[in-house]
């Protein structure tokens, strides 16, 4: 099967919030074509995608999608807590330890 044409079936079960199915596609692809057909999408498709994920799951599809598709949708807080992303120097810790 072509990325296109998954794709357009990953769409279909995003919009019919289709857990099943999405789930069940993921399973008979495998993670990587999964992924690489789900980057064809915006973040926020990927992001509706990853949200109907259990968390390993999701964890494994992040894994396969691109590095800049993954750092678009740092601003939907999907991909990585901003606590793992502080150094321990920065104002926000610091401003944190603080409180």
């Amino acid at each position: 099967m072509s990325y296109k044409i998954l794709y357009i079936s990953l769409r279909r079960l995003i919009g019919e919030r289709d857990v099943a199915g999405l789930r069940s596609r993921l399973l008979q692809h495998g993670p990587v074509l999964f992924a690489h057909a789900l980057a064809l999408g915006s973040p926020r498709v990927v992001a509706d995608a990853l949200s109907m994920l259990p968390i390993s799951e999701r964890i494994t599809v992040l894994r396969h999608l691109p590095h800049p598709l993954r750092d678009a949708m740092k601003p939907l807080c999907i991909g990585g807590s901003q606590r793992l992303h502080l150094q321990p120097w920065s104002p926000s810790v610091l401003a944190l330890r603080r409180a």
